[in-house]
């Protein structure tokens, strides 16, 4: 599916609908393997909230606990620590969410890791987006997808859009008709061109008006 100039001029139309000032990315990751561990646990998960006591829930609280199960771990260690646990045991640290039915966010986490560190992959300066082995270290793990993917990237500080479902039922009801996501990241990309504005920064203001309102003020996909 190509996008038209149409198209576009509506997703314009839509961000300039948004609440100002919008809500600010709230940043990545120096560590591989939190970022990892966060793309993995978002998946169909909310990003969480924090409690009284200082801890969170959702998938910054797997975050949280898995950095604070690691944390006698020396940087350059640990992805491959990470590859090593025993994805029984780390579904204690994390939970016992799945990716699909069958395989647990936990297992999907390990597996990943252990093929970026069998391509020498473990560190965030190393990891190249636009690399097809980088990429198919992710993405060759059964329920790791292209979406996910490009967030890990982008919690590794590298420019991008998520394109869940929250952007791209933003994107179909700005353009009135139902997208892939495919069309829908790389449509708000090229807004985020047009509007001179950080693609990770419009990623996340759609993301947090849709996710807050449930797009209630939009019109129906016809």
């Amino acid at each position: 599916m190509n996008a038209t100039a149409p198209d576009l001029d509506r997703l314009l139309i839509a961000i300039a609908a948004l609440p100002t000032p919008w809500k600010k990315w709230p940043g990545g990751y120096k560590r591989m393997d939190s970022a990892l561990v966060d793309a993995v646990m978002s998946i169909r998960f909310r990003y969480g909230r924090p409690r009284n006591d200082g801890s969170w829930t959702g998938a910054r609280g797997a975050v949280l606990r898995y950095e604070k199960h690691s944390e006698h771990i020396i940087d350059s260690e640990r992805m491959s620590y990470l590859a090593g646990q025993d994805p029984l045991a780390l579904e204690k640290v994390l939970n016992r969410q799945k990716v699909h039915a069958g395989k647990t966010k936990a297992l999907a986490i390990v597996e990943a890791a252990k093929r970026f560190v069998a391509i020498g992959v473990t560190e965030a300066a190393h990891l190249r987006p636009r690399d097809a082995d980088h990429r198919t270290g992710y993405t060759g793990v059964s329920g790791l997808g292209s979406v996910t993917w490009e967030y890990f990237t982008m919690l590794l500080n590298h420019d991008g859009v998520k394109a869940d479902t929250w952007i791209t039922d933003f994107v179909a009801r700005a353009v009135r008709r139902r997208v892939p996501s495919e069309f829908a990241g790389a449509l708000v990309k090229e807004a985020a061109g047009k509007l001179y504005v950080g693609q990770k920064e419009l990623d996340h203001a759609i993301w947090s008006y849709a996710s807050t309102t449930g797009l209630k003020d939009m019109p129906e996909i016809p």
